[in-house]
């Protein structure tokens, strides 16, 4: 197949569907598939993408508004020349400049890969959306739920893939642990619990910072180690200075590979209050970690609670600290928690079973029976 996957996010932001469009767009070059991946030029997005194999062709487009004649013209121009057969596409911009490209052309489908409800109740999504998508892949059935509760998305267009990352050679072992105190300085008998995200409200660091003190009250060797970056920075940094907690803030910022960080780690902290999945909470499991995560969205699929993660209610700063503190107490659940969400990661959410389903889907819908006459 000839794929092309649309990205329009803006340049310096990285997120959990760019993570999947490139882990994707790897698996399938790997299985002789010609890949595209198209992005704003000079943005994260498309550095990173480059960075994956020699193979991947990288197209940059100027994107501004969602119906910009000359984006759609560049699109379509690029997708007949190049005899492209899927367009994936990810924002609601995406949709239309994608999916409009894609019918003017009249052979390529489009596939739209999910990773947030931005569905919204306007008349341009409601005729549009339905109208430009062939199919969906949706990471978990808590996101499926949401995106069609509007009627305008058939649920049975959308097909549910969780997503799969690859093996890492770094899990969590006493060196890794040395080594990670080494490199930010960090007391070589603390604890750590590290925290992978952006820093936006979605992803419910607040929360955190408003617990912190309950937790350092019982385990005031707890240093908590923060990857990523994001408008809410200073903020969060404010909020933990005036609580007077700085010293256990480790701000490391976005990082190409978070995988030594991980297995350098005691446990995972992951307290969002909107989550369709959660990559990281996935990558934290794979290193061997014991997760306390918000029960919300796809995350109760994604762990096994009690088994490979305690979960607490979102935005309940005290559930919050209660389930830190009950995990740190306890150190046979943390080392039990954490053997168990490596084997879950085995099990379930492993890379090339993610490939192998998102492939047949594609194939799927090319083989389907479509019916574009109003284009």
């Amino acid at each position: 197949m000839n794929i092309l996957f649309l990205d329009s996010i803006n340049k310096t932001t990285y997120g959990g569907m760019e993570e999947w469009i490139r882990l994707t767009a790897q698996g399938l070059a790997g299985k002789g598939h010609r890949i595209t991946i198209a992005g704003r030029p000079g943005s994260e997005f498309l550095r990173r993408a480059g960075l994956t194999v020699d193979s991947i062709n990288l197209l940059e487009l100027e994107i501004s508004g969602d119906f910009h004649p000359g984006t759609i013209s560049c699109l379509k121009k690029y997708i007949s020349q190049n005899s492209i057969e899927i367009v994936t596409v990810n924002f609601n911009k995406d949709i239309r400049l994608g999916g409009l490209a894609a019918r003017l052309d009249g052979a390529a489908r489009v596939i739209w890969s999910v990773g947030l409800d931005i569905t919204k109740d306007s008349l341009v999504h409601k005729v549009l959306t339905p109208r430009l998508i062939d199919g969906v892949i949706v990471p978990s059935e808590s996101l499926k739920k949401q995106i069609t509760r509007l009627g305008y998305i058939n649920p049975e267009i959308c097909n549910v893939i969780p997503i799969g990352i690859g093996d890492t050679e770094y899990t969590v072992s006493s060196e890794n642990k040395q080594a990670l105190r080494s490199k930010y300085n960090i007391p070589e008998n603390a604890i750590v619990a590290v925290t992978s995200g952006r820093f936006v409200d979605q992803k419910g660091h607040k929360y955190l910072v408003e617990a912190a003190p309950a937790i350092l009250a019982n385990h005031p060797d707890l240093y908590f180690l923060w990857l990523g970056n994001g408008p809410l920075e200073c903020f969060l940094k404010e909020e933990i200075g005036g609580r007077k907690i700085k010293k256990h803030f480790i701000f490391a910022g976005m990082l190409d590979n978070v995988e030594m960080e991980l297995a350098g780690a005691d446990l995972m902290i992951h307290p969002s209050v909107e989550e369709p999945y959660g990559i990281a909470v996935l990558e934290g499991m794979r290193a061997g970690l014991p997760v306390a995560a918000s029960r919300v969205g796809g995350i109760p699929e994604v762990v096994s609670e009690n088994e490979t993660a305690l979960l607490f209610e979102p935005r309940n700063t005290d559930d919050l600290a209660d389930k830190v503190v009950s995990l740190l107490d306890n150190p046979d659940m943390i080392s039990s928690l954490g053997i168990a969400g490596r084997r879950r990661w085995e099990k379930h959410f492993d890379l090339s079973t993610m490939i192998d389903r998102v492939e047949g889907c594609f194939k799927s819908v090319l083989n389907a029976e479509q019916d574009h006459a109003c284009f």
